[in-house]
């Protein structure tokens, strides 16, 4: 590979690693890719950008074709994982993360994303590991330090949270997912202003942030007491497995019923009655107030002005 190439896939990582041009990225990794088409890296550097974009499904392809071309190369490893956390196949991601981290040129990146994987599939204490051996390498990493925060943020451990994410900040003023991090530790502790915020910062630079944009309407439900019901019911449904929230549903309309129905059995009819209004109230409620929500935050990002560089 010639010396132009060289540049090119390095800026190409340079837009991504430091600038979050994902699009600029793809542009780039394309003229790497015309020149020559069987450049490992470049297709896992695609694979990377092309998931920075939310085109989860050509990155797939893009890592399997890198892999493909050199299945020992630990970078081809690390995309792969990337994309297979994106897709929810935790599994299949750990098992080419042991890959990337068992490399010669393993980096915070792999145990970061390591780290990250680990802690989906609930290994905390191997997640903890994980990043305190990209600490090592750089005691400043904002990615480890944020993901460090995360995990403790998790555990309910918030002034560790709060430390954690405070120095990852201090690396890193404009790192996205502190900022993230931040605003969730800010709602913990009650301070939604300050939540608000740090979740503005990043809605401002990328209104597509699918994690920003729950914190941001997990905030519009905790300044409304209605819409804010409804989050906490939605957020405890959600928890469970898709057969245990049809079954929670099933589970509230037959009890509803048979309340119904014992209140028409001993004649209390104005019980009866208020329960048939009560029940439909919720009904309503339920459909009504994501509506609410949407309408809200629709009209918040009509109103975000965006980074110059988006």
């Amino acid at each position: 590979m010639d010396s132009p190439q060289i540049r090119a896939w390095l800026s190409a990582s340079d837009a991504m690693r430091h600038r979050g041009d994902w699009h600029g990225a793809i542009e780039m990794l394309r003229r790497v890719l015309s020149e020559d088409p069987d450049h490992a890296r470049a297709h896992a550097s695609m694979a990377l950008a092309l998931l920075g974009a939310r085109r989860i499904h050509a990155a797939e392809l893009e890592a399997r074709t890198g892999l493909a071309l050199d299945g020992n190369d630990g970078f081809c490893h690390l995309a792969a994982a990337a994309v297979l956390r994106a897709h929810r196949r935790l599994d299949e991601a750990w098992q080419h993360c042991l890959v990337a981290v068992e490399s010669d040129g393993a980096d915070g990146d792999v145990f970061v994303l390591a780290a990250a994987i680990q802690q989906l599939r609930g290994e905390l204490d191997e997640a903890r590991e994980l990043l305190g051996r990209a600490l090592e390498l750089d005691a400043a990493d904002p990615d480890a330090l944020a993901e460090l925060a995360r995990l403790e943020l998790g555990l309910g451990k918030l002034d560790a949270a709060a430390e954690r994410v405070g120095e990852a900040l201090a690396a890193d003023p404009g790192h996205r997912d502190a900022h993230r991090v931040a605003g969730w530790i800010a709602l913990r502790r009650g301070d939604v202003a300050d939540a608000e915020g740090h979740a503005r910062f990043v809605l401002r630079e990328d209104p597509a942030d699918r994690d920003n944009l729950a914190l941001w309407a997990a905030i519009k439900a905790r300044r409304s007491w209605l819409l804010g019901v409804w989050w906490r019911w939605n957020a405890w449904a959600t928890l469970r497995s898709d057969h245990g929230q049809v079954a929670i549903l099933i589970g509230s309309y037959v009890v509803a019923r048979l309340a119904m129905i014992l209140a028409a059995a001993v004649g209390a009819d104005r019980l009866e009655e208020a329960l048939s209004w009560l029940w439909l109230g919720f009904c309503a409620y339920t459909w009504i107030a994501p509506i609410l929500l949407r309408r809200m935050l629709a009209r918040d990002l009509e109103k975000v002005e965006l980074d110059e560089d988006f």
